[in-house]
């Protein structure tokens, strides 16, 4: 039986997302666990234990067997950690061939994930300029007022790009796209260009530019970008940095077992 711990709750704390994060622990230690030991093991009362056993497993991260009555960890945990893995991989992967930009630009790059709505960074490399945009793995920033959120929704199934549209779409800028039919209109150009672009669209005075990384199965997962103040972001500085981008996602995608590109865009998008 799991002894009380001494030290004082944290207030901000859920007490039934512990309790269940606390079982979850479980299946770290055995394989799996059937009701009666699983309260023991976490001193909780079988119906307390059962509700949260009930829960998880309507969500899919736990299977009781018909039979034994037994609960394992079920496949949405495995399709997590395969997430997790895949992520980190290109996190690392993905630090040399951007450390190779930044030092032929100048500029900061990074390189981001689409989850629930936000452009999630990954990985990132300041630039050297003494005016520069800083940039952090974990920064989130809305998808649609982002070249990393544009450039990964622009390649997604139709029924997710309606349910992201239905949030409805925040104003940051005076260039801010808010309007769902100039959003795809947008992302339609940018699928049809294998790149994409924030015009100031998140903060004034800063642009950034981005092309799609894919995966070994040639679809977009991730995006490679160079942020910088939109002074040196001009229609020729673009022009120049483009094919540089679409270089590194390509270089990227192909450490990933991307299926080989001729010119850095996934010929499956």
């Amino acid at each position: 039986m799991r002894n009380e711990d001494p030290k004082p709750r944290d207030p901000y704390l859920l007490g039934s997302l512990r309790k269940g994060l606390e079982l979850l622990d479980c299946f770290a230690r055995q394989e799996t666990w059937s009701l009666a030991e699983l309260a023991a093991e976490l001193g909780q009362t079988k119906p307390t234990v059962f509700r949260i056993l009930h829960t998880i497993e309507e969500f899919g991260y736990l299977h009781k067997d018909p039979v034994t009555g037994r609960y394992s960890l079920a496949m949405r945990f495995h399709t997590l950690g395969s997430a997790a893995v895949r992520h980190e991989q290109l996190r690392w992967q993905a630090l040399p061939p951007l450390q190779d930009l930044a030092r032929e630009t100048g500029e900061t790059v990074h390189v981001g994930i689409l989850y629930d709505g936000e452009a999630i960074c990954v990985q990132a490399v300041d630039g050297t300029r003494l005016i520069r945009m800083h940039a952090f793995v974990g920064k989130r920033t809305p998808a649609h007022a982002s070249a990393l959120g544009k450039i990964l929704l622009a390649h997604v199934p139709d029924a997710e790009l309606d349910a992201f549209v239905s949030r409805g779409l925040s104003r940051f800028t005076p260039s801010t796209i808010i309007e769902p039919a100039a959003l795809r209109e947008a992302l339609h150009q940018i699928r049809a260009n294998g790149w994409g672009m924030d015009d100031e669209e998140m903060e004034v005075g800063l642009r950034c530019l981005g092309a799609p990384i894919t995966d070994h199965s040639g679809r977009p997962c991730a995006c490679v970008a160079v942020s910088a103040p939109a002074a040196r972001m001009d229609p020729q500085r673009i022009a120049t940095l483009t094919p540089l981008i679409k270089a590194t996602a390509a270089r990227i995608s192909r450490m990933l077992g991307s299926p080989s590109m001729s010119d850095g865009t996934s010929r499956a998008a």
